[in-house]
């Protein structure tokens, strides 16, 4: 022992000696125009008069600030490369100082190398940094034809199963936000939206695996952050013009348009981005079987439905720079998405009931959701001391909703069942205002002080009207209605310290988070209540620069997951007469610990990310179903799950040449689910794997092909199948990349009919499988014309904003609760969301 301390404090010494003889050099790289940090540049340091081989180097952190330990006396380059980038040199002397600051040092982009770039060099699809990784969307020859759905089957950490059932980092329960601002509509069904979204009108996919304590502690898997046109700048202005896009897209599901306009003036900027989408999905076929143990009875349901899915949305940016201390930001968005869902059922029930019982019916569901996002952002920024800003934001949210389903069948009592036509007629939304300040300062040359405070108010509802048709006219029904009020409130406050040494960065942050809920029932079923808890919530990681390409991160971060309404809504569906489901309102708030180890590496050839990753959640939120008395299956939610998932992610992309790009994103993740409630286990080993291969051919042809597979998942209750498909595309653009023209197929490779997904559920009392066979084939068509003076024109928002991502809401899944359910799919499967 006396030994290992004596060689302690003779280390210790030697530290303290070198300390004293060297410098601390800090700086951080932004780009010009936007003044967004550069992240993972490399940046090397030559000793003059040596201009060769560099005496130290190292690399940005994710706002793009380095610090480097250097000799204390002598002359110096610094000296940035970086693919489509132009090089910059710096000069700087040190004179025995403790530390030296270089301030910000601005790079742009190379143009003749970005028009060159199939020749000499390949811009990288993917930003890699040990808490999030960056997708380079517009980047990619097949973002002119597929949807934000398609190609978030290409991000690395993000999975897209068959169903379009989508988990982030291993978890389904994540958060979604545009811009760094949240968007009620992808509460409760996002991948519904990101299947109508082209992928055209986004810039980059963000996958945040380990947020920082300013966002919401909300998410276990998460934030996904959708980029389009708006930058994070302090101050900078590119050159005044105009420029637009407008685009049309058609397919063998349907077709759409959209269109980009910017323009700056002086200091100031706007920006309109506007898409609409009308989709026809082809019928879809569903074979069910469900046996009730012990009694022996056998229910076989076949189900056939079809969808038109008509979507809307525009959004309006705007900043004007007071001066370059000060900016100003506004945001105006809206959205519409409609559906209308036709089915037919037959349903067979035999064993219980003698001979058995036959009926046949039919469904009609209309819906219609609405969004409206404003906000407003003044940012200041202290000139004196670089770095240092303040951001000051206020944002509004709303999206009503309505739902109209209609049920009939041929009969209207057998067997028990009630076979009585129905309809329900709900309303349903949720309003915030959100308040928040954001102040970010240097301490010292190598570290960040940053420190917040929030305020939400939200206001949800679900006011649902139950009829039953008496013969001649529908009849209301005051037992199956529902008018139901959540009001939410949540205050919070955070504060965040980052410090780079040299090669090693180094990160802590903690987040307080204070609830007030109170829930009132004007009609059906449930009790007011109110409660009031709160959630101290940790973050930490370590990264260490191995060598001026390698590096490798430690993390940690605990997550949270509060109900919904689409989680806590007790109105009681009741379109299928053998089936009930319906929400919680005892439903506590799910806590998840996170835990992953991540290395990457790039060079301008390879470009690899490992990441491995643990998961642990104590009282998860997971559906369940039981047969009642009346040999109904109920379908609801509860904390019952003790979960915990292992897994390893990589993503390898190879620049096989100046023309050739070959790259793999996939994972293995073993999952494991434990209820004692229920007194059920299960566990396997899912993997998800996508081949990608980019050509760009003679002419300026640039050729895209993709094969994706996915195996088997796992929940508490049993499994569904994985899937595999292929997609192809071709684009090519002509008169100085004005026009643009793309093609892209989609099929399965498995089914002649189409993609079929099997799966299967138990309990104790009962044990279901179900057969899925869904459409997967599309010929896509797309053609574009930019016009205009294209100067990099970028609306600016502040540096920070408010990010809603608090709450947990349901997801359609191979599980799903039903459309009544707050008006779309509430399955537990799911979860990703933010407003609700």
């Amino acid at each position: 022992m006396k030994r290992i301390l004596a060689t302690l404090f003779l280390a210790a010494l030697s530290l303290t000696a070198l300390k004293a003889q060297s410098t601390v050099v800090c700086g951080a790289v932004l780009d010009s125009l936007t003044r967004q940090g550069e992240p993972a540049a490399v940046i090397q340091f030559f000793k003059a008069p040596d201009t060769e081989k560099p005496v130290a180097f190292t690399t940005t952190d994710m706002d793009g600030k380095f610090c480097q330990l250097l000799p204390s006396m002598g002359e110096y380059t610094l000296l940035f490369t970086g693919v489509g980038r132009r090089d910059r040199r710096i000069t700087f002397s040190l004179n025995g100082e403790e530390d030296h600051g270089l301030g910000e040092i601005l790079i742009q982009d190379d143009v003749q190398s970005l028009k060159s770039a199939s020749v000499t060099a390949q811009r990288p699809l993917v930003k890699m940094d040990v808490d999030r990784m960056t997708y380079n969307v517009a980047d990619d020859v097949d973002s002119k034809t597929a949807t934000v759905l398609e190609m978030l089957r290409k991000v690395p950490m993000v999975t897209v199963d068959g169903q379009d059932n989508i988990t982030v980092n291993g978890s389904s329960s994540f958060q979604v936000t545009v811009d760094g601002k949240p968007s009620q509509m992808f509460s409760g069904n996002p991948s519904q939206i990101f299947k109508m979204m082209p992928a055209s009108s986004i810039k980059d996919i963000q996958v945040i695996t380990n947020p920082g304590v300013r966002y919401d502690a909300e998410g276990v898997g998460g934030v996904l952050n959708l980029v389009t046109n708006r930058e994070a700048t302090g101050g900078q202005s590119a050159a005044d013009g105009f420029y637009g896009t407008v685009r049309a897209m058609g397919s063998t599901r349907g077709g759409g348009g959209g269109l980009f306009l910017s323009q700056q003036s002086g200091k100031f900027t706007w920006s309109l981005n506007g898409n609409g989408m009308y989709m026809k999905m082809p019928g879809t076929t569903t074979d069910v079987t469900r046996e009730m143990l012990p009694a022996g009875s056998v229910t076989k349901t076949h189900s056939e439905s079809a969808m038109t899915l008509p979507m809307g949305m525009g959004n309006l940016s705007a900043s004007y720079e007071i001066d370059s201390r000060n900016l100003i930001s506004a945001t105006v968005g809206l959205m519409h998405m409609g559906s209308s869902m036709d089915g037919l059922t037959s349903t067979q029930i035999s064993g219980l009931y003698g001979p058995g019982i036959s009926y046949n019916g039919t469904t009609l569901t209309s819906m219609t959701t609405n969004n409206i996002t404003a906000s407003i952002d003044y940012q200041h920024l202290w000139s004196e001391t670089p770095g240092r800003s303040l951001t000051l934001s206020y944002q509004f949210s709303g999206s009503p909703a309505t739902t109209l389903s209609t049920n009939t069948f041929n009969g209207t009592l057998q067997g028990g069942f009630n076979l009585t036509d129905r309809k329900t007629d709900g309303r349903q939304g949720s309003f915030d205002h959100t308040a928040q300040l954001d102040f970010t300062t240097p301490l010292g040359l190598s570290g960040t002080l940053s420190t917040g405070a929030k305020y939400i108010d939200r206001h949800s509802s679900s006011f649902q009207q139950f009829y039953l048709w008496n013969g001649t006219d529908w009849t209301y029904n005051a037992a199956g209605s529902l008018d139901y009020n959540f009001y939410n409130r949540i205050g919070a406050a955070y504060a965040e310290y980052k410090v780079s040494l040299g090669s090693v960065s180094l990160l802590g942050g903690v987040r307080y988070e204070h609830t007030w809920q109170n829930v009132t029932y004007a009609a059906g079923q449930g009790q007011n209540f109110s409660t009031q808890y709160g959630s101290l919530v940790p973050t930490a990681s370590l990264q260490l620069n191995l060598s001026q390409t390698q590096n490798i991160g430690l993390s940690y971060n605990m997550r949270i997951s509060r109900p919904g309404i689409s989680y806590l809504n007790p109105y009681v569906d009741t379109s299928d007469p053998t089936a009930l489901t319906y929400g919680n309102g005892d439903l506590q708030v799910e806590r998840g610990h996170n835990i992953s180890l991540v290395y990457n590496l790039y060079t301008p050839k390879w470009m690899v990310n490992l990441t491995l990753r643990e998961s642990l959640v104590a009282n998860g939120i997971s559906s369940y179903s039981f047969y009642d008395a009346d040999h109904l299956l109920n379908t609801t939610y509860g904390n019952i799950v003790r979960s915990s998932s292992t897994g390893l992610n990589a993503f390898i992309n190879w620049n096989a040449g100046p023309k050739t790009r070959i790259y793999l994103n996939g994972g293995l993740t073993y999952s494991d689910f434990r209820s004692a409630v229920l007194d059920q286990a299960n566990s396997g080993l899912n993997y998800n794997a996508m081949l990608g291969f980019q050509q760009t051919l003679p002419a300026d042809f640039r050729l895209s092909a993709n094969l994706i597979a996915t195996g088997r998942n796992y929940s508490l209750q049993g499994w569904s199948t994985g899937m595999s498909m292929g997609m192809v595309g071709l684009t090519k653009t002509f008169f100085d990349d004005k026009l643009g023209i793309s093609i892209n197929y989609t099929l399965p490779l498995t089914g002649c009919k189409g993609l079929e997904m099997r799966s299967y559920t138990s309990g104790k009392d009962f044990r279901s499988e179900s057969i899925n066979v869904i459409p997967m084939q599309n010929l896509n068509i797309s053609i574009s014309w930019s016009f205009g003076k294209q100067s990099n024109i970028r609306v600016k928002s502040t540096r920070k904003t408010i990010l809603n991502d608090d709450v947990l809401n349901a997801e359609s899944t191979t599980e799903s609760l039903g459309t009544s359910l707050m008006g779309g799919g509430a399955g537990m499967g799911g979860g990703a969301g933010i407003g609700m």
